[in-house]
């Protein structure tokens, strides 16, 4: 029977501020593992609107938007949303906040967990 490991937890955003324009958290190099998953946790005291996703590379210097088939889009004044990516093809990644409500406050952080599949 297969089993599955955790070997990777890390924050690449800590006490983001919802109110800037776009948020872009730093990069973790995922190349080495099977799954990849970012919980993004959001709280204020208003109504916070805007977009998440996922950016990946493999040099670093060019990313681009990883598609998961649809806009994701936070909405309410706290919350939380999974993100998993269950194929890994490239070295890097990165999380990313883009504000929608030019009036949206609140503080986000993004946890990433990173698994191997054992035989």
């Amino acid at each position: 029977m297969g089993r599955k490991n955790i070997v990777y937890n890390y924050k690449p955003i800590v006490a983001g501020d919802m109110s800037d324009a776009s948020i872009t958290g730093d990069k973790s190099t995922v190349a080495q593992y099977d799954t990849v998953t970012y919980k993004f946790k959001w709280s204020g005291g208003q109504a916070t609107n805007g977009d998440i996703g996922v950016e990946y590379s493999d040099d670093e210097v060019n990313w681009d938007d990883l598609d998961f088939g649809t806009t994701i889009t936070l909405d309410g004044a706290s919350g939380s949303h999974r993100l998993v990516i269950s194929e890994v093809g490239f070295k890097f990644t990165r999380p990313k906040y883009t504000r929608t409500n030019g009036s949206a406050t609140g503080a986000l952080e993004v946890s990433e967990f990173a698994t191997n599949k054992g035989a």
